[in-house]
């Protein structure tokens, strides 16, 4: 194959000829799925650690807190699948969570194996204090929002989220 005449060979394209060719190339985060929902949870945790660190727990420990009082007594990998927790994670949480004295274990009646969790007394009793931090936090992360859109964020987070469509959409 012959080679070009030196100068005659075609210029590389520009930046903006590339891009005008592809235009998904030009990365502006300011347009991206990703970019735009760390942000978004950035303004949650931010508001939702406020509320809860007044309470003296983080936001894990209220989510544990909030699925043991629905289901009442769960292992630690129920309660890790309910709050979307790591495995290897769950066990340590726990174990902060009995220092504080808010959940109890108990062998598993049916498999010596297990442990089950329950909310402690002083941990149910906090329990309606998360619900009232929580709530406020969901106020002032989506006042921005109408109340359709609410609806419409909380759903679309869930479908993205692999959620069923019956999870609770209030917010």
């Amino acid at each position: 194959m012959p080679s070009a005449a030196p100068g005659s060979r075609k210029p590389s394209p520009s930046r903006a000829d590339a891009l005008a060719e592809e235009p998904d190339l030009d990365f502006d985060p300011e347009h991206r799925v990703g970019h735009l929902l760390r942000r978004a949870y950035s303004v949650a945790k931010a508001n939702t650690s406020a509320g809860l660190r007044e309470l003296g727990i983080t936001p894990m420990q209220a989510a544990a807190m909030m699925a043991l009082r629905r289901a009442g007594t769960m292992s630690q990998a129920e309660l890790g699948r309910a709050i979307g927790m790591e495995r290897a994670n769950i066990h340590g949480l726990v174990a902060r969570m009995q220092k504080l004295e808010i959940v109890a274990t108990a062998p598993d009646p049916t498999d010596a194996r297990q442990v089950r969790i329950v909310l402690s007394a002083a941990g149910m009793r906090h329990t309606d204090e998360i619900a009232r931090a929580s709530a406020a936090s969901a106020e002032t992360t989506l006042a921005p929002l109408t109340t359709d859109e609410r609806a419409t964020l909380i759903a679309l987070l869930g479908k993205i989220g692999g959620l069923s469509s019956k999870h609770d959409s209030r917010v």
